[in-house]
This record gives C-alpha cells, structure tokens and sequence, in this order.
C-alpha cells in the first residue's frame, strides 16, 4: 500500500474498531462538553473546542489507517 493510498483510500471498518472509535467519540464528547461548561465563550474557547474536533479526526484517522 502507497503513502497515497494510505492516506485516501476508503476503509471498511470492523465491529471491533467502529466500537473502538465510537468509544474514543463518547469520552472526546465529554471533555468538550466539560470544557464548554468550565470556560468563558470567546475566541479561546471556540479555538479549544475546535482543537478537540481535530483530535478527535486525527485520532479517527489513526485508528482507521492502522495496520494498513
């Protein structure tokens, strides 16, 4: 498999992984929602909160390109 083919390939994911991500996704979810209630609104927060959305797509990624 290419660096190309890693990084656009669509991939069919297993039971055990979808319920891997989905695991990562609930507890992601709950830091941001704790977040949300822990800081003032503002251009700091949004960016927390936007920095926690790529996390959670970087670890998406990470999960889905493993082994591959």
């Amino acid at each position: 498999m290419t660096e190309i083919d890693k990084r656009f390939d669509y991939r069919t994911l297993d039971a055990e992984t979808r319920k891997r991500r989905v695991q990562m996704g609930k507890k992601i979810k709950a830091l941001a929602i704790e977040l949300d209630a822990l800081l003032a609104d503002g251009w700091e927060k949004k960016q927390a909160l936007l920095r926690l959305e790529e996390t959670m797509m970087w670890a998406n990624a990470a999960i889905a390109r493993e082994g591959k």
